[in-house]
């Protein structure tokens, strides 16, 4: 049984590595809680941003915990540590919902419906935009979020960054010589991240 190890003052808690992590991780800005697998042997923190595949889709998440066993259905699986890389295309997104968010309140003043936005979410595939109301929203609102969502995603695939997270930088991806990848070879994070969306 893995254990984690204890720290004192204001340093993090370091759980300790299995052959498997069993997380329980905050996902979503509403904070819903998920058990989580990772068969990384990336060591994790308490309060660590990951980027995580569960059935809504391709989003981040926060270690809360370790789990102290493995017998668990999990909810969903933890592919990696949030790189500044992943942040950046966050940020973007997010850039974008906001767009969606403004759109939406001002279609529901036009039409002086009485639906009550919360938030807009995106996830990490540049492709989903959740939209979170007070309630169910109205059949005529619900068809207006169809139109929004794929707006938003026009927005995104026309945008330069989500070029690279479909499909990478392109030919000499991985060398000190191409923008964007990583100074010691390594393949830059927008291409990982692209290879994260396109695993089933």
């Amino acid at each position: 049984m893995a254990s984690g190890s204890m720290a004192t003052g204001n340093e993090p808690t370091t759980i300790a590595q299995s052959i498997r992590n069993d997380l329980i991780c905050r996902l979503g800005i509403h904070g819903q809680v998920g058990r989580m697998h990772s068969e990384t042997m990336e060591p994790f923190d308490r309060g660590d941003r990951v980027l995580c595949r569960t059935v809504r889709g391709l989003e981040v998440g926060e270690v809360m915990t370790l789990l102290p066993t493995q017998s668990f259905e999990a909810d969903g699986k933890v592919l990696r540590k949030m790189t500044s890389e992943d942040e950046f295309l966050l940020r973007n997104l997010k850039s974008y919902s906001v767009d969606a968010h403004r759109d939406c309140i001002e279609w529901i003043d036009a039409h002086r419906m009485s639906d009550v936005l919360l938030d807009v979410e995106p996830l990490m595939d540049g492709k989903t935009l959740y939209f979170h109301f007070l309630g169910e929203v109205t059949p005529k609102l619900s068809i207006e979020l169809d139109r929004l969502v794929e707006l938003y995603q026009a927005r995104v695939a026309e945008s330069q960054f989500a070029q690279l997270l479909e499909h990478g930088c392109g030919p000499g991806c991985g060398t000190e010589e191409k923008s964007g990848c990583g100074p010691n070879g390594g393949a830059c994070a927008v291409c990982v991240v692209a290879s994260a969306c396109k695993k089933p």
